[in-house]
């Protein structure tokens, strides 16, 4: 009976300490806003592009092309 007793209370106690740490988790990540990923992933693309259009045009308006079909599907 102790045995099972102190299965229960370990069982407990991860499940605890889980929850503690998706919380901070969870805490930690609500400074980050959607908006910033999206502005970071915007540049990101837009810089890339343009380093590709430097060393070849054709490229860079395949890439356009496809984003834009892309976006329409």
């Amino acid at each position: 009976m102790t045995t099972t007793a102190t299965a229960t209370k370990r069982i407990e106690h991860r499940i605890t300490r889980e929850l503690v740490q998706r919380r901070q988790g969870a805490a930690d990540h609500e400074h980050i806003t959607p908006w910033a990923d999206r502005l970071i992933a915007i540049g990101a693309v837009t810089v890339g592009l343009l380093i590709l259009g430097s060393y070849a045009e054709e490229l860079l308006w395949a890439a356009v092309a496809a984003a834009t079909v892309f976006t329409l599907r």
